[in-house]
């Protein structure tokens, strides 16, 4: 499950990026890669580049590490990525165990405090089944 050209649509406000990626290690490097790509072709700059990728490589690794810790297999994570009103909106999304602390952590750890500072707006929520989403905006 890699992002493919073809998942972009459209040249401008409204363009959108969607795709799945299973839960496991290079899985944060694919996603990074393809929002990465598709900031790029809607013009955003070197700085804006910077932030999207340090934020997308961060949310996808917590759920990589966090949302599906206790299942069988690897889960999925959801990535889209759209542009409004001269904005990049990114979601990250799981259908997971939520936020918790690692038990042999003492906090849920840096990513989300880097992602709030990468980005220009984060919103966090758990969803209907049981996981998180996380939106993030970030000025092109």
């Amino acid at each position: 499950m890699s992002a493919r050209p073809g998942n972009a649509r459209g040249a401008g406000a409204g363009a959108r990026f969607s795709e799945r990626y299973p839960a496991v290690a290079r899985s944060p490097a694919q996603a990074r890669a393809a929002v990465v790509g598709f900031a790029r072709e809607h013009g955003a700059s070197q700085p804006a580049i910077a932030a999207i990728a340090l934020a997308v490589s961060e949310a996808v690794t917590n759920v990589v590490v966090h949302a599906y810790r206790d299942a069988p297999a690897a889960g999925i994570v959801q990535v889209t990525a759209e542009l409004a009103s001269g904005k990049l909106l990114v979601t990250v999304s799981d259908r997971g165990a939520g936020l918790r602390a690692a038990s042999a952590s003492p906090g849920l750890g840096l990513g989300l405090a880097i992602i709030a500072q990468s980005a220009e707006t984060m919103d966090l929520e758990r969803t209907r089944s049981g996981g998180i989403e996380l939106r993030m905006r970030f000025a092109l």
